[in-house]
């Protein structure tokens, strides 16, 4: 299947729900980060957390797509990460949507 060239310049990364390829402005950045001596997956809103990080739509399908494919562990490769779709939804509901 051949897929249609994206007109961007920028750096175009991969989401992780919907499996669409976009550019980075048009995305959020999930990371792993320490909270309460467990591993936490988080939004990254500046993408200057450390780490690899994992990129979604901000839209709450993707979320949920992203959670029944269980891709943020893979995606982050951290052992033990707890994600709770919840508190990643809040925290997208609370972020500025990209491009605002």
């Amino acid at each position: 299947m051949v897929e249609k060239a994206l007109t961007t310049t920028g750096p175009v990364r991969t989401c992780i729900g919907c499996r669409q390829r976009a550019a980075i402005a048009e995305l959020v950045r999930v990371a792993a980060a320490a909270e309460h001596g467990a591993t936490v997956a988080t939004i990254d809103r500046t993408s200057t957390m450390p780490g690899r990080g994992a990129w979604l739509h901000h839209d709450p399908d993707c979320l949920r797509a992203a959670m029944r494919r269980r891709a943020f562990g893979p995606a982050l490769r951290v052992p033990g990460l707890v994600v709770n779709a919840d508190d990643l939804e809040r925290e997208m509901s609370d972020a500025a949507p990209p491009g605002a």
